[in-house]
């Protein structure tokens, strides 16, 4: 195609030159020719240019098409290399996988064989143990048996003593009040220091001062029973009065409450009448006002009324108040609950079940404040002991009967 177009180049060349031109035997020596020709050259090399970028396209489609085919090869490659190394390590973990189930079979098995040689030596120590006591110190094991009836004994005398002053300090009854007051108020009422304490977790159930003031007297009241029971509390409480607090302790070491919204108020707030800022805040040791702002006698108006409570007509601050208030409550009677079930059942008694919470604790009350009650319960233990032994020691004659006791 190239010489095709030379040749027409030449042809062209000889049939455009003029007379003068072909005399003189030269190319163009005349200006006109000489424009021709440089014409003629210029539609050469532009299609000849536009020749070279067609044919330049060309090749930058295929390389284009060619390095997308390669990162195409290149990427099926690397991930069939990844996923043959998946493959592998799949396979090396499920080896591993099946070698460790294999060892803890091993391990268990080995584990639960010394347990039983261990569990069956521990029980032949134990049967030889007793058998000795009671073949050489007969005598010393009765010594001992007596001298902790007798160290027992006294210490519940001396616990009914301190259980009964401090009945006598916070005295509680149960009081049906046939008649409405004119607060409103009728029905059954538990009362400490002839405060009623409110019903359920109703805190406008009683009047704002007779809350504070019998939950104030609870909280002393479970505190001193707590010391000197040696009961577990389930949460910790600080008696302030008519502004006592209860909360539940960060950690067991620290009895702080973790955060100021974790502590709660067993009274309803008014102005001029219990602190609720950080810096008297009776939590902290320093404090010598126990979180009274305030002993001023005046009349506020209150936050509660003894109808029920209206959410819907109430601003946020009182919701948020009532909210934390009932909190405090459920809080406290978890306590004591938990206090009386405790006491109740190391005295292998039952809970009073159709008794309220305040009741039930009276009840319990009244019970470690009476010294004939404290030491028949204490000589039924040491009865139902004297039995488990007696079942212990003679297990063949016995088996049945103990075994449906349990």
């Amino acid at each position: 195609m190239k010489k095709t177009k030379i040749y027409n180049y030449m042809m062209s060349k000889k049939a455009s030159n003029c007379a003068i031109c072909d005399n003189s035997n030269r190319a163009s020596i005349c200006a006109v020719c000489v424009n021709y020709r440089l014409n003629e050259y210029n539609s050469l090399l532009k299609s000849l240019k536009n020749h070279r970028d067609l044919l330049y396209s060309k090749l930058n489609e295929l390389i284009a098409a060619k390095g997308k085919a390669d990162d195409q090869l290149n990427w099926r490659v690397r991930q069939s290399e990844k996923l043959t190394n998946l493959k592998e390590k799949l396979r090396r973990s499920k080896e591993q996988l099946a070698q460790g189930k294999v060892k803890i079979e091993r391990v268990s098995h080995e584990l639960k064989v010394k347990y039983g040689v261990l569990k069956s030596a521990r029980g032949t120590l134990e049967k030889n143990r007793v058998e000795k006591l009671e073949k050489f110190y007969p005598n010393l094991i009765c010594t001992q048996s007596l001298g902790h009836m007798a160290i027992t004994s006294e210490r519940l005398h001396k616990q009914s003593v301190v259980i009964k002053q401090i009945c006598k300090l916070f005295p509680q009854r149960r009081v049906h009040l046939d008649e409405e007051r004119r607060d409103g108020s009728s029905g059954q009422y538990d009362l400490i220091c002839n405060a009623r304490l409110p019903r359920g977790l109703d805190p406008h159930s009683v009047p704002s001062e007779e809350l504070a003031a019998s939950l104030g007297y609870m909280v002393q009241l479970l505190n001193l029973v707590v010391h000197n029971l040696a009961a577990p509390a389930l949460h910790n409480s600080g008696f302030a009065g008519s502004c006592s607090r209860i909360w539940q302790r960060d950690s067991y070491w620290d009895a702080r409450p973790s955060s100021r919204s974790n502590e709660y108020p067993l009274f309803i707030p008014r102005q001029n009448y219990c602190s609720t800022s950080g810096d008297n805040s009776w939590t902290d040791k320093s404090s010598s006002n126990f979180g009274v702002a305030s002993m001023e006698s005046e009349r506020r108006p209150h936050l509660d009324s003894i109808n029920s409570f209206n959410y819907s007509s109430a601003s946020p601050h009182t919701v948020e108040t009532h909210k934390d208030l009932q909190k405090g409550i459920s809080l406290l009677k978890k306590s004591v609950a938990c206090v009386t079930t405790y006491c109740y059942n190391s005295l292998c008694l039952d809970v009073p079940t159709e008794a309220s919470t305040f009741e039930a604790f009276s009840k319990l009350l009244a019970t470690l404040s009476s010294t004939r009650e404290v030491r028949s319960v204490f000589s039924l233990k040491m009865a139902c002991s004297r039995s488990e032994k007696l079942l212990r020691s003679q297990p063949s004659e016995f088996s049945c009967q103990f075994s449906f006791r349990q």
